[in-house]
């Protein structure tokens, strides 16, 4: 089944814009994603973005790609100080700066 738009609402408090950007960035090949705010709702909508899009497995596929990105997202934040310390120390040992 191909051509159809598909609504998907995904709760605000479970998942950060941020991560809807990124799936929907992600997923750009297969589908045209529209976000809106809505009360306590983010309301996308996906479209095909060729013909070839299976828009069957659509909204599937958007909510799997938006929990992925919402779980980058918070291994990201837990993990920051430490990239921060090893890029520090790395970059202390190169001699490009001065001291």
């Amino acid at each position: 089944m191909t051509g159809r738009a598909r609504t998907v609402l995904l709760s605000r408090a479970a998942f950060s814009m941020e991560a809807v950007k990124r799936a929907s960035y992600s997923l750009m090949a297969q589908y045209d994603v529209s976000v809106a705010v809505s009360d306590d709702d983010i309301v996308c909508t996906l479209s095909p973005a060729n013909k070839a899009s299976p828009m069957d497995t659509a909204e599937r596929d958007f909510r799997r790609e938006v929990v992925d990105q919402d779980l980058r997202i918070s291994i990201e934040q837990r993990t920051e100080a430490y990239r921060d310390t090893i890029l520090g120390l790395a970059f202390s040992r190169t001699g490009l700066q001065d001291g």
